[in-house]
């Protein structure tokens, strides 16, 4: 019988802490966003969807080194194949990172030596099929002034 009044005590007493709980938070402004009409601010160095930035007159500052694919852990996430021309200066024929896999951990962007790579903003990444996730050049490459604004904020950071 005592067992009994000792678990309804234990039991009241858990209940009047989590209602003071409560009304701790009830008089608070409310922290939550309402996302799809605010996005929320994000910093300069958050690892978002990767890209790639090319140079004033539209090329590929990519040189074909890849060290990006092989530093990533994720296997053969990143593929990149390679010519050269006349030259004898390699220039990158196919380059396709699968972001579906991707984990986002931004090795391939430290490691690259001419900072072609980069991990933008961008969060909004979900998609309907597996195969839209697969990046390719094309897609992957920025426009020469977004190219440009995204080495003015990298200079920033440093």
């Amino acid at each position: 019988m005592n067992n009994v009044f000792i678990q309804t005590k234990d039991g009241i007493i858990e209940i009047l802490r989590g209602m003071l709980t409560v009304f701790k938070h009830v008089y608070r402004p409310p922290i939550t966003l309402e996302y799809p009409e605010k996005k929320p601010e994000l910093s300069s160095r958050y690892h978002g969807s990767l890209a790639l930035l090319v140079n004033q007159d539209g090329t590929d500052v990519c040189g074909g080194c890849k060290s990006c694919m092989k530093v990533c852990p994720c296997g053969d996430l990143i593929q990149i194949s390679t010519s050269k021309d006349k030259n004898n200066k390699l220039v990158v024929d196919k380059f396709t990172i699968d972001i579906g896999r991707c984990i986002f951990c931004g090795n391939c962007t430290e490691v690259c030596p001419k900072k072609s790579l980069i991990m933008t903003n961008e969060y909004e990444l979900a998609d309907f099929s597996r195969e839209s996730l697969v990046l390719d050049k094309k897609k992957l490459s920025l426009s020469p002034e977004q190219s440009e604004k995204w080495r003015e904020m990298f200079d920033k950071d440093i």
